[in-house]
């Protein structure tokens, strides 16, 4: 069943701190008995490609998680797109959920500022030409502007490149992640929800001056207090891997909900400079044809 993530008081997710996975936490593969101190909560065991998914410990659970929307086939077509070229061949592809911290932010916020509303006057200059000249008449502006931000999303892992949900959501199960790599949460929730605050900043500011009108306007104080906050630790799709080209190795994500690709792209020095030369030859031949005219 899909639908909204339900978010928990921020309050159950202060202090979670990202756990540091010591000899404490090595698991036995259920196949092969072998004995592993997996940093990820989900991967494969290093001997026999089981999937091993560890016990959560005392970081703070997902509560939801946005499944796959594309499959390997149509990761690997989006790559070739996107690559320009055939590369899916030569890559090494696997299934990841990213982590992600997900917030639901309601801003109170109070502030001072001016108003500025234009008028013209008339003025008659020193050769006796009149004309007409803007002024501003300014105020003092105060009020209170609430807001209500959904779905603000902060990555979970220093890599991961996102700022929105990418689609509906299915509550969390632990078996989801079997056969899926799965990395722990390497920033906490309590700087996920100040980077949240910091996002929110510039439209709480732009609410601001709406509210205040007018032709021009200023801002001279900005005091925001949440009254309310809840927030989810979320996991999202990708495939990530890399693949070599022309000696090089290339590092890629396929959004696994919408199949963007993101990465850099291997442009070969000749795909670069082709288009370049077949246009100075262009140029080159248009002005040799104006100086034999």
């Amino acid at each position: 069943m899909t639908g909204p993530a339900v978010r928990r008081p921020v309050e159950t997710l202060r202090g979670r701190l990202p756990v540091t996975v010591t000899d404490e936490h090595r698991v036995v593969c259920p196949r092969c008995a072998t004995t592993s101190t997996p940093a990820l909560l989900s991967s494969r065991c290093p001997a026999c490609e089981t999937p091993i998914v560890r016990e959560l410990g005392g970081e703070v659970r997902p509560g939801a998680v946005v499944p796959f929307a594309v499959d390997r086939r149509h990761a690997s077509t989006a790559l070739d797109r996107w690559a320009a070229a055939r590369v899916s061949d030569a890559a090494s592809m696997r299934a990841t959920f990213l982590p992600a911290w997900v917030f639901d932010l309601e801003t109170v916020t109070r502030y001072a500022g001016r108003r500025g509303d234009h008028h013209y006057q008339a003025e008659t200059d020193d050769e006796g030409r009149s004309r007409q000249v803007r002024r501003t008449r300014w105020r003092h502006a105060r009020g209170r502007v609430g807001r209500r931000f959904a779905d603000v999303v902060v990555p979970g892992v220093g890599h991961l490149r996102t700022q929105r949900l990418p689609a509906a959501t299915v509550p969390f199960r632990a078996e989801y992640l079997s056969g899926v790599e799965t990395p722990r949460y390497t920033v906490p929730p309590d700087q996920a929800l100040d980077q949240a605050k910091t996002s929110v900043r510039p439209q709480v500011r732009a609410a601001c001056l709406a509210d205040i009108g007018g032709d021009d306007r200023r801002l001279h104080s900005v005091v925001t207090t949440y009254p309310s906050i809840d927030g989810d630790l979320v996991l999202l799709p990708y495939w990530t891997g890399t693949y070599l080209l022309d000696g090089k190795t290339w590092r890629f994500t396929v959004d696994g909900a919408t199949g963007e690709v993101r990465g850099r792209r291997p442009y070969s020095a000749a795909r670069l400079t082709a288009p370049i030369v077949v246009l100075l030859l262009v140029v080159l031949v248009a002005g040799l044809v104006l100086v034999s005219r």
